[in-house]
């Protein structure tokens, strides 16, 4: 291959991974939005793949193919240069392993595979159905979109970017290994002067401990469980914050997920309550998207399973819905919304108490207003309000005509407590109105 056309071809490559990079995919609670984005993204990096195999398949001294399928010119590149063929498998499969794809999961079986994932989504006819879905055309038969990941065509394209490099192959694992153990110690420029005894042992410490470990991104790791603080010294926290900070900003989409990854909820993470079982009502085929709802209906918020089995977490809060955190586990993750939108109380009906559970995040707690004794007082006196108070269940035991005394623990301050005293005036399963006041104590003595 000349010069010039190696040169052309690693420049359409590249600039398609450009392009993959700066336009990621933003995901959409409307399916067709997210279709019409993978579908304006695949074709072309289809292309960039096809060119990059069809130019090692010359280089090689085989027969150029008049073709747009992937999995022929696979399958052709394999006949004429075997090594280099099952380096791009070896990358694809690392890159399955780095991006924690379960290749015996429904809808993920044609990860098995390079020439199983390209025999699902690179053929000619998949090629026509990605660039005519938006148009109505080639819709006949399977539609190769649900399958697709841009995350692995992408890695496609860096393996085939290798393999017209003279410096060797490399694989994701072994990029994002290098990214991160640069940035954890060459990029820092650590040093230290000759008079300054305490930084050199700090840095050798440091080295030592880098060491300690198989790989830099299972030191990073360890970094930020402990939350930088993996010995008494500043210098150190610091350098670790620095590299976790400049890795969360890398251009690398790999070296960014690798490190989002850090920050999801580890299994067993989240507090049960035993008076408190969420359930999940399961949105279209799969249990992959679900609404976390208490006993009585009420719905709490969404988890999705992501790809690498992952749930993200959406609370059903005011305002602009979004993910609010990310958990490995789907106990973890139906939890993590009973702890943040729920709370016990503390119930007094009539001289008697007992612990009930309300979802506390819906303003229910509406401050009364402060209003003039009279209309010449400087005096402000307290207005009673009606208060609207939804309990976990139904199976509260209140009444309206019931006098009681609600306690609600700030989340913030310890001993601090919010005190509700009124009337029930209303009972409609599990939601109550109370028609009273409340103000902020320390225990009880409002």
């Amino acid at each position: 291959m000349e010069t010039r056309e190696r040169y052309r071809i690693q420049e359409s490559i590249r600039d398609v991974i450009q392009i993959l990079d700066s336009a990621p995919i933003r995901w959409d609670l409307v399916s067709d939005a997210n279709i019409v984005q993978i579908t304006n993204r695949s074709p072309i990096a289809h292309l960039a793949i096809e060119r990059g195999l069809k130019a090692l398949i010359v280089e090689s001294g085989g027969a150029l193919e008049r073709t747009h399928s992937l999995v022929r010119l696979y399958r052709a590149f394999h006949e004429c240069n075997s090594d280099s063929a099952e380096y791009l498998q070896s990358a694809f499969a690392d890159s399955i392993r780095f991006f924690g794809y379960n290749v015996n999961r429904t809808g993920f079986r044609q990860f098995r595979s390079l020439d199983t994932y390209l025999s699902r989504v690179g053929t000619e006819d998949a090629f026509d159905k990605l660039r005519y879905w938006v148009i109505g055309e080639s819709t006949r038969g399977q539609s190769p979109i649900s399958y697709i990941s841009l995350s692995i065509h992408r890695e496609l394209l860096c393996a085939l970017d290798r393999l017209l490099l003279p410096d060797g192959l490399e694989t994701v694992s072994a990029r994002v290994e290098r990214e991160v153990s640069e940035s954890m110690f060459s990029r820092r420029h650590i040093a230290w002067g000759s008079d300054d005894s305490a930084k050199e042992q700090a840095i050798h410490w440091y080295i030592n401990w880098l060491r300690a470990h198989t790989s830099p991104r299972g030191a990073l790791e360890e970094a930020v469980r402990s939350n930088f603080a993996i010995c008494n010294d500043e210098f150190i926290a610091q350098t670790l914050r620095e590299a976790y900070v400049e890795l969360q900003q890398s251009q690398d989409p790999a070296v960014r997920y690798f490190v989002s990854t850090l920050a999801y909820l580890p299994r067993d993470s989240e507090r049960r309550n035993r008076d408190a079982i969420p359930e999940v009502q399961w949105l279209g085929q799969g249990q992959n998207n679900g609404r976390v709802v208490t006993p009585a209906g009420t719905c709490l918020g969404y988890i999705e399973r992501y790809p690498d089995g992952s749930w993200g977490i959406t609370p059903m809060q005011p305002g602009l819905m979004r993910t609010a955190a990310i958990a490995w586990a789907q106990a973890d993750a139906k939890h993590y919304l009973v702890n943040r939108l729920t709370s016990q109380v503390a119930v007094t009906v009539n001289g008697e108490s007992q612990q009930l559970r309300i979802i506390d995040d819906r303003g229910f707690f509406y401050k009364p207003a402060w209003i003039p004794e009279n209309e010449d007082s400087k005096t402000l006196i307290r207005r009673s309000a009606v208060y609207e108070l939804e309990f976990w269940n139904g199976q509260h035991g209140l009444r309206p005509g019931d006098d009681v005394v609600v306690e609600l623990g700030s989340r913030h301050s310890d001993g601090i407590v919010s005190v509700l005293t009124g009337a029930v005036t209303e009972v409609t399963e599990q939601k109550v109105s109370v028609t009273g006041a409340d103000c902020f104590d320390v225990r009880r003595n409002c």
